[in-house]
């Protein structure tokens, strides 16, 4: 017998969200096939078998949040009992020939789980008494749970799951129902997912902790926009497309080796200058907002650079993200111009002590050469840790990036 274990993804990891079973009771897996997609606080990833066999019981249903390193599955072969003390209140058999386990008096399922796998309920053993509502050990789990009295729900004797299920549905629907004619005023309630409490939590906390602040400069990015259509007609050669993504941040990446404090963080009694650059790029997902890591940037030219962006963007928003691709990030780059954004304040990530946000590029009169003419512009934002340094130097970082922006000559030499 295997057990199945939710994974601890990261060393600050307490929690994981099990997002769906890739597996159905009885299914074959083989040892390192993915097995389950789950939820931390950083990412979303697919988690694989840890050994050969058939999938046996699944103790946690789909949507379900439990501690890392506790028992979520057992994983053996046609015929094994799951052993007692982990057999869930809603595992199905194996197959055919294998015994169903036993309900314990508590156990790790949802109480969405309750439903979605049939099993024969024991009903509790305990005689009734004045004002005891006798109901089976899961129904009184579930009780406890959506805070339900036993008393309160009309069945026959024993009160089943499927009763509480019954009534919790019911009261629901009762106390969200408008009267006739009238508009529901209530909120709609949104929970938090893993990765949105991460971010809120992460937020504030960078907002608390530091002493940031933002500047903002306008930049004629015409040139660099003409750089861009030129190196797509020959992204066959090139082996890759280069975005105008690509091309900021290998200015970001070029400006550091001048303003090396911008890939710094402030520690207790010191500031901790980095000697390379891992460039974290903000990306927006359908689970939330990741920035994973592209290491050593400062070590790449611009085609090896854009195709490592590629290949973390896309595994971000395809939730193939490993740990490894979210840590130790030194500096980080948010794009927003694909929206109609021109001009936004990015939050600097702890520890980080600088930001460089970028909005849409817009074609607007501008006066260039002493005339009047239509010039592509884009506002360039710098966020950045006071107390690492201080007004004049975040001005020097913004001069040398408006320089390789608008000069996209200087960024592609040496």
């Amino acid at each position: 017998m295997i057990e199945i274990f939710m994974p601890k993804a990261g060393m600050d990891m307490k929690e994981g969200r099990l997002i769906r079973w890739l597996k159905n009771v009885g299914d074959p897996v083989e040892l390192d096939e993915p097995i389950m997609e789950i939820e931390t606080d950083k990412i979303t990833m697919e988690a694989e078998s840890p050994g050969t066999g058939i999938l046996l019981a699944k103790l946690i249903e789909d949507n379900t949040t439990v501690p890392v390193l506790q028992t979520i599955g057992w994983i053996g072969q046609p015929g094994e009992k799951i052993p007692e003390a982990g057999a869930p209140e809603s595992a199905a058999p194996a197959a055919e020939s294998a015994a169903k386990p036993a309900v314990p008096e508590a156990g790790t399922g949802s109480a969405a789980g309750a439903q979605a796998e049939s099993v024969k309920e024991t009903p509790s053993a305990e005689k009734p008494a004045d004002g005891y509502t006798p109901a089976t050990p899961l129904a009184k789990r579930l009780a406890r749970e959506n805070n339900v009295s036993l008393a309160d729900i009309a069945s026959g004797s024993p009160v089943r799951a499927d009763d509480v299920l019954a009534y919790v549905r019911q009261t629901a629907a009762s106390s969200a129902a408008p009267a006739a004619g009238s508009i529901s005023r209530e909120p709609v309630r949104i929970p938090l997912t893993g990765i949105r409490k991460a971010i809120a939590r992460n937020m504030y906390q960078s907002l608390q902790s530091m002493a940031q602040t933002s500047d903002s400069v306008e930049v004629d990015v015409t040139e660099l926009v003409a750089l861009k259509r030129s190196l797509a007609l020959c992204s066959a050669q090139l082996g890759v497309k280069i975005s105008i993504n690509d091309l900021l941040s290998f200015a970001a990446v070029k400006m550091i080796r001048t303003h090396p404090l911008a890939n710094a963080s402030f520690a207790e009694n010191e500031i901790l200058q980095y000697p390379y650059v891992n460039l974290c790029t903000a990306v927006a997902t359908d689970y939330g907002l990741v920035s994973p890591v592209v290491q050593d940037a400062d070590r790449m030219n611009l085609f090896e650079l854009s195709k490592a962006i590629h290949t973390v963007i896309d595994k971000a928003r395809n939730q193939k993200l490993s740990p490894e691709d979210l840590k130790d990030g030194t500096f980080t780059l948010t794009n927003m111009g694909i929206f109609p954004v021109d001009n936004f304040n990015p939050i600097l990530p702890s520890p980080q002590s600088c930001i460089l946000g970028f909005g849409r590029c817009v074609e607007k009169p501008a006066v260039y050469n002493g005339e009047i003419c239509i010039r592509t512009r884009m506002v360039l934002s710098v966020t950045y840790d006071h107390r690492v340094f201080d007004g004049g130097e975040v001005g020097r970082i913004m001069k040398t990036m408006k320089e390789y922006l608008e000069d996209p000559e200087l960024l592609l030499g040496e």
